[in-house]
């Protein structure tokens, strides 16, 4: 976008990236985007945990009450293995679909939930417009770690001690990363609640 000033069109201040940046929170997520995810993400995230053969409750029932791995990490291979035999041949296969369809959609609903709310609310505050780009590490774990699990549950009997311990690293990652990026979306609520007032009466807010 290019700044005019008279007669003359200047061109946009700053490096490509942070131009890039301005445009992933000023443009593509507004307050509209951010409900509408917020709309699809809830009944994703209630249907990958109960209801469907292939939810985490759906495995757990299969297994004796052992959870899944996303869930439950193992610290161990021997955790690990133990894990993926309890599963049987139906959990382990049902856990394959899990991660073929709705832990492919759910990591990427919420990121990009996590993102839009944060770029209608932190990421308009110009030392904190990076904040809209954190769920990505949360998102990259999270398909890191389920490559890893697809690996193993593929390979079983076979329980790979690289694998086995890299899925904990990246389950660790994962869950530290979404902890962050679910803190800085509370904080960007708790932000545009408290600076609302103050911009409906500057006329930032119609």
């Amino acid at each position: 976008m290019r700044r005019i000033t008279g007669n003359v069109a200047e061109p946009p201040s700053g490096s490509p990236a942070r131009r890039l940046l301005r445009s992933f929170t000023g443009r593509l997520f507004r307050g509209r985007v951010a409900a509408a995810l917020v709309a699809l993400f809830v009944p994703v995230i209630v249907l990958a945990n109960v209801g469907l053969p292939f939810s985490a409750a759906g495995i757990k029932e299969v297994s004796g009450g052992v959870g899944i791995l996303d869930l439950e990490p193992a610290a161990t291979a021997e955790g690990v293995g133990r894990a993926l035999a309890a599963y049987g041949q139906e959990g382990r296969e049902r856990y394959l679909v899990l991660l073929a369809s709705l832990d492919v959609l759910l990591p990427l609903l919420l990121a990009l939930t996590c993102a839009a709310l944060l770029g209608v609310t932190l990421g308009r505050v110009r030392a904190l417009r990076w904040t809209p780009l954190t769920p990505l590490v949360g998102l990259a774990a999270d398909y890191a770690e389920n490559g890893v699990l697809a690996v193993l549950l593929t390979g079983y009997p076979s329980v790979p001690a690289g694998p086995a311990g890299l899925l904990s690293t990246l389950t660790a990652v994962k869950t530290t990363a979404i902890a962050v990026e679910l803190a800085l979306v509370g904080a960007g609520l708790l932000y545009a609640a408290l600076t609302r007032p103050a911009r409906r009466r500057a006329g930032a807010v119609p």
